[in-house]
């Protein structure tokens, strides 16, 4: 357990380690708390009620505890350590004017960061990535490329998902953002990160973040298993000590290209097509000015004669 105390309140921090006795480390995480005040939900009076988190919390939790029993059985055959790492105080910051003062976004995992050293011998012991698992069990699951995640280790991620016939979750065009999440701390600290993470600021396919209907009705067992195979199947490659397993992953995950997330690709295309405006416009005065000025010459040499 990892105990802490953001802005006086107690929180804890969740932390299961297998395979100890491995020098390098992967670590899986997600986090387990809910939003305290249901924001966005559709109905005002709904909005000071608790979110019920399914999506946000609880299904990044089941994923990585069933990860836990399936990676337990296989313990013996991988060639690394395991943490599961469950954050708490992840989802009380500010947003439509609500938040608990003080409070940051994704403060448990930064406080579990600032004292990593307590938890692993960094002498003996290599960090070697970390994947966060964040409302990955709605309906119609698409992870995006999300920009604050190392690219190497993201794209790995998705090549496997889609080797697993699992194309539509991780499209081959995904929508691009840079999340604040759980990963970040560990991105800053220097650790291979990727987050698999969805839209859901903008789609209509998964529209109840911080609403009142985060529940188990808009759960999907399909997404749940998509995620957790993806991951297994991560692990099986990377770390199989099967001397017949082939497979060339991008370890040690250390390439990070960024794209232009989306909102920043609408800008440019609003600030191109303003500049053409203008340009037009431009070119239309002095047209206009031109043939003006040709008026103005014409008249002086009529009155000159």
């Amino acid at each position: 357990m990892h105990n802490f105390t953001a802005h006086l309140t107690e929180c804890q921090n969740v932390l299961f380690k297998l395979n100890e006795h491995k020098s390098n480390i992967v670590i899986l995480g997600t986090h387990y708390d809910s939003r305290a005040k249901a924001t966005k939900d559709p109905v005002l009076t709904n909005r000071d009620s608790p979110v019920p988190g399914a999506n946000d919390g609880a299904s990044g939790s089941a994923v990585l505890i069933e990860l836990a029993r399936v990676l337990y059985d296989q313990r013996a055959n991988l060639a690394c350590q395991i943490w599961f790492l469950f954050f708490d105080a992840e989802d009380q910051g500010r947003d439509n004017a609500y938040g608990i003062d003080g409070w940051d976004w994704c403060e448990g995992s930064q406080e579990f960061v600032s004292e990593i050293n307590n938890f692993y011998n960094s002498a003996t012991e290599t960090l070697d990535c970390m994947i966060l698992l964040d409302m990955v069990g709605g309906e119609s699951l698409r992870f995006i490329n999300e920009q604050y995640s190392t690219s190497s280790l993201l794209d790995e991620l998705f090549a496997i998902g889609r080797q697993l016939g699992f194309t539509s979750q991780f499209p081959s065009n995904p929508d691009s953002a840079s999340i604040i999440d759980d990963h970040r701390a560990f991105i800053n600290n220097g650790t291979p990160s990727a987050d698999l993470i969805i839209n859901f600021w903008n789609n209509p396919e998964w529209s109840y973040h911080h609403t009142t209907q985060d529940d188990i009705n808009h759960i999907s067992n399909s997404s749940l298993d998509v995620t957790g195979k993806t991951v297994e199947q991560f692990m099986h490659n990377n770390y199989n000590n099967d001397p017949n397993n082939q497979y060339q992953g991008d370890f040690p995950w250390n390439e990070d290209i960024n794209v232009i997330d989306n909102e920043t690709k609408i800008t440019i295309v609003v600030v191109i097509a303003f500049a053409g405006v203008i340009v037009v416009i431009l070119i239309v005065s002095r047209g206009v000015s031109k043939e003006k000025n040709k008026l103005i010459e014409g008249k002086n040499l009529l009155s000159t004669s």
